[in-house]
């Protein structure tokens, strides 16, 4: 599942493995010579950042089937049209199927 950081835990992060690698370098290279402190903070902000994520992909899984009722109204519409509305139906039909494909593609990448 894909994290979801903001900026200021990505600068957080990039600072801690900064310091922990400072850390590292001034020890003995056979003991782990980083804070366990820094250690944890890390760990933190991967656990907030795994659970907005997961926050993300739940939203946008719901998203996806309400496009989804939507794009199947939009086609039962079409199809019981006739004329200038089948017309209109049919552009409502192809936007809600963009609508229901751009959330699609967007939720692979969560996985």
């Amino acid at each position: 599942m894909r994290s979801s950081y903001t900026r200021g835990e990505k600068l957080r992060l990039a600072w801690l493995v900064a310091k922990a690698a400072k850390q590292s370098m001034a020890g003995d290279r056979n003991v782990d010579t980083i804070d366990p402190r820094l250690k944890r903070k890390v760990d933190q902000i991967q656990e907030r950042a795994a659970e907005r994520g997961k926050a993300e992909f739940n939203a946008l899984q719901g998203q996806l089937a309400k496009a989804r009722r939507e794009a199947a109204a939009a086609k039962v519409t079409m199809r019981t049209s006739k004329g200038p509305d089948r017309a209109a139906a049919r552009r409502t039909m192809y936007e809600r199927e963009g609508a229901a494909r751009r959330l699609e593609r967007e939720l692979r990448t969560y996985q």
